[in-house]
């Protein structure tokens, strides 16, 4: 038996090794390349560098901006069920619709280990052509219904909700935040919208009320913030001749300012160019400087300017306004040779009726070593009397993912509450229930196939070891409650398993709530009425194959902290994913070990439970402190009564009569034998005792009525 035991260790290691090779065919992460974005973009000539502001790289056509490729990582920070986000590249043209998403990594375990990448990839195909300002629901696109374009239905992953979930949230906010700040058609109108009221004013008087701007920058202040007096810079560099540096600056979409400065016809032709939303400034500088930078393109995007409101940037793009027609501006104003109109995009908020900034950059070479930068900013305000202010619209904030799953099951978790407040009850009444053998077996037969069933196969709700991994990692990276809230079935399974750990120890899960140990369970009763005679383990041998199942565990625990990826690939040593999460409809290698253990379960019963299972040897690490031992004994088990030894499948109650908390999974059989005076030998003699004892009365005339002990 000692050759059996030192085998079986060796092949658990050979085992657990394989699994460590294996992690070498898994899919690393993919890089981001301009094949990748090319296979988005097919037509694309020039793929940008990612932008600053917002982390996009925008694709062009020559010189049509075709759309922008972006990474959700960088956008969105949603929590797969493995606890790690998933990370796509995303690809979206400039009306807001998907081009194509490619996979850059996941840790998904039901799509890397259980169904594969095909039904990943097959739900992520369904997205492209839809427009990010649709509504998505995942059940069904048979429910697409013509007559509502706005909302769009996708088929779902039958096995994988909360993961398919995930991919839905994150392709979506994260091409939202896109589109809400590049793409026109996404923002809502600024709360602040110019009044068609016009008062003719001239340049001075704008000046002097604010509604133009002067900026002025001393030589002494730029000299200042530099640290170095302008000399030193190279002498093309600042015009020296002059005292100051004056910006002016000014909003042209409310009329009073836009048509005393650009007159009536420009004012018209700069107002039908604008889009909706879009707000218009016109910049111009006199002095010893130039806000435009010596090599700016007219139609792009100032360097040297921009446009701060509430700590969030917006960048001033160069309407070109002035490159067909000449300047007409009005009396009074400054010559200047940088006069420039810009426009400021509103799809991040941006409000005209509030307090906004102007930037200044400046990043000037002293030589062809040394840089020197500067950073001014100047706050502008507008009277209110310009603008009709609208009430804020308070978006209502989409309910978290775990809330909708929730609300999606509802019905699901009523039942498995109340399931959970009947096994409570069960234990509970445990001695009465248990004094009608008949009963007692109809109803944990009853509740083993629901277990089996419903929170198994229908409600994917199998404990397993990598259900662990995240605690494990919260240790390192943090706690989320969020991320265990994903899967309320698991969730709520875990918390009641958790609770009654440290009341009855590991057994409650382990015997009522373990569809693979019903599944065994119901191996092992088929093995007895096919009258397959069961193999007994000596129980020393038996006392030592126990700690086969915690060396597994240690392994695994070790390794979570290494690496998740391949603790994932290691704990395929449970069955759990091939027997109940797919059903068996798996590769052949799973489905022959899953098998494999079943087959060896109609010889020894519930061997997996008993000799290999880490999910539970870290229960019973976990509940070796559990306060109360509910399985009655008396003096007589053990010494000299043996029956509940032999009789107990997986072989808990020692020669001795005791019972080993950590390896017992309380179904609750010895009780039936203790409560029974036709099973339990010490109740079987006392009831011949008190029979004889009774018949010895009658003979002496004594008539008594005898009461079962």
């Amino acid at each position: 038996m000692t050759g059996f035991i030192h085998t079986a260790f060796l092949r658990t290691l050979f085992f657990i090794s394989l699994c460590f090779s294996a992690c070498a065919t898994l899919a690393e992460e993919v890089s981001i390349d301009d094949s990748l974005i090319q296979s988005i973009f097919p037509k694309a000539t020039l793929i940008g560098e990612k932008q600053a502001g917002v982390p996009v790289q925008p694709v062009y056509q020559l010189q049509e901006l075709l759309g922008y490729v972006f990474a959700s990582n960088d956008l969105v920070n949603l929590p797969g069920f493995s606890g790690t986000r998933i990370n796509l590249l995303i690809g979206i043209d400039t009306a807001g619709n998907v081009k194509g998403i490619r996979i850059i990594n996941h840790h998904e375990p039901i799509f890397l280990h259980g169904l594969g990448p095909e039904p990943m990839l097959n739900f992520i195909n369904q997205y492209e052509g839809l427009n990010v300002g649709q509504r998505v629901i995942v059940d069904s696109a048979a429910k697409n219904n013509a007559d509502d374009p706005s909302t769009v239905h996708v088929d779902g992953v039958t096995k994988a909700t909360v993961s398919v979930i995930i991919i839905n949230d994150t392709i979506l906010l994260s091409s939202l935040k896109v589109a809400r700040q590049l793409l026109s058609g996404f923002a809502s109108s600024p709360l602040a919208t110019p009044k068609e009221m016009y008062e003719e004013k001239s340049w001075q008087q704008l000046l002097e009320e604010g509604l133009v701007r002067q900026w002025r920058i001393s030589q002494q202040d730029m000299a200042d913030g530099f640290n170095i007096e302008l000399d030193t810079f190279p002498g093309d560099t600042f015009d020296l001749s002059y005292d100051n540096f004056d910006v002016y600056y000014a909003y042209l979409n409310a009329p009073t300012i836009g048509r005393n400065l650009l007159g009536d016809s420009e004012y018209q032709r700069l107002m039908g160019i604008l889009k909706p939303n879009e707000q218009a400034f016109l910049v111009m500088s006199v002095g010893f400087f130039s806000y435009l930078e010596d090599d700016f393109k007219p139609g792009t995007v100032a360097n040297r300017i921009s446009l701060t409101q509430n700590d969030l940037p917006f960048p001033m793009r160069d309407l070109n306004f002035y490159s067909y027609a000449d300047q007409q501006l009005g009396a009074g104003m400054p010559e200047s040779d940088d006069v420039q109109v810009f426009v400021v995009n509103t799809q991040s908020g941006f409000n005209p009726g509030d307090t906004m900034s102007l930037n200044l950059n400046i990043d000037i070479a002293r030589n062809h070593l040394i840089r020197n930068q500067l950073h001014l900013h100047d706050d502008y305000s507008l009277p209110e009397t310009l603008f009709d202010f609208a009430e804020a619209v308070v978006e209502e904030a989409p309910k978290a993912p775990w809330v909708r799953i929730w609300e999606n099951r509802i019905v699901d978790i009523s039942v498995l509450v109340v399931s959970l407040v009947l096994v409570t009850l069960i234990f509970i009444f445990q001695h009465r229930l248990s004094a009608n053998e008949k009963l007692f077996r109809w109803v944990r037969w009853s509740f083993l196939t629901y277990t089996l069933i419903f929170i198994g196969w229908l409600w994917q709700g199998q404990l397993s070891i990598v259900n662990i991994y995240p605690i494990l990692q919260s240790v390192i990276n943090g706690f989320d409650i969020n991320m265990y809230l994903m899967d309320p079935i698991l969730f709520i399974l875990w918390s009641y398993v958790f609770v009654s750990l440290f009341i009855v120890g590991r057994g409650i899960f382990c015997g009522w709530l373990c569809p693979f140990g019903a599944l065994q369970e119901m191996v092992g009763w088929v093995a007895k009425k096919l009258r397959i005679r069961q193999k007994k383990v000596p129980f020393d041998a038996h006392s030592k194959l126990w700690w086969v199942k915690y060396v597994i565990l240690i392994g695994l625990v070790i390794t979570s902290f290494a690496s998740v990826r391949v603790a994932e690939i290691a704990s395929e040593v449970e069955p759990f994913k091939t027997a109940i999460t797919l059903q068996f409809v798996r590769t052949w290698p799973f489905v022959l070990y899953a098998v494999a253990l079943l087959i060896a379960g109609l010889r020894i019963n519930k061997f997996y439970c008993r000799y290999v299972c880490p999910l539970g040897a870290g229960l019973a690490v976990l509940g070796y402190f559990h306060a109360g031992e509910w399985l009655t004994r008396r003096k007589a088990c053990g010494n000299p009564c043996t029956l509940c030894h032999h009789k107990c499948d997986i072989k808990a109650i020692t020669p001795k009569g005791d019972i080993n908390y950590n390896e017992c999974v309380q179904c609750l059989e010895c009780i039936v034998y203790y409560n029974n005076d036709d099973l339990c030998p010490p109740l079987k003699k006392a009831k011949r005792q008190d029979k004889a004892g009774r018949n010895k009365k009658q003979r002496k005339g004594d008539v008594e009525i005898y009461t079962p002990a």
